[in-house]
């Protein structure tokens, strides 16, 4: 059984039976076997081309700012903050991280978990 999250509250015993008989009432639901159980993939379902799933903690303003430049543009706001990481990335007076910035930096991300 996989970890559970440290706010997940389980149902009661008797709101457990209930999703189960409201399960068994719905004619679009059905118990998924141990063949549907084999099938069933961890993650997402689609990989992109050249691409790596992450998680990243960004300010909340930064989020809000690419959202409505997104929502300006027409596009995507995850698609805006790669494409701001990449001219940041091939930037010719981009400063090189250090042994002492990664450092600190991994300390800071540490210490906030």
């Amino acid at each position: 059984m996989p970890k559970l999250k440290r706010d997940h509250v389980s149902p009661t015993p008797e709101e457990d039976a209930a999703i189960n008989a409201a399960i068994k009432q719905d004619s679009d639901t059905r118990e998924m076997t141990d063949t549907d159980f084999a099938r069933a993939k961890l993650g997402a379902t689609t990989l992109g081309e050249g691409k790596t799933r992450i998680t990243i903690w960004l300010d909340n303003d930064v989020i809000e700012t690419f959202k409505a430049r997104a929502a300006e543009r027409g596009r995507g706001y995850q698609t805006l903050i790669n494409d701001a990481l990449r001219t940041a990335a091939l930037s010719s007076d981009a400063v090189p991280v250090t042994e002492d910035t990664l450092r600190r930096i991994i300390r800071e991300e540490l210490h906030q978990v």
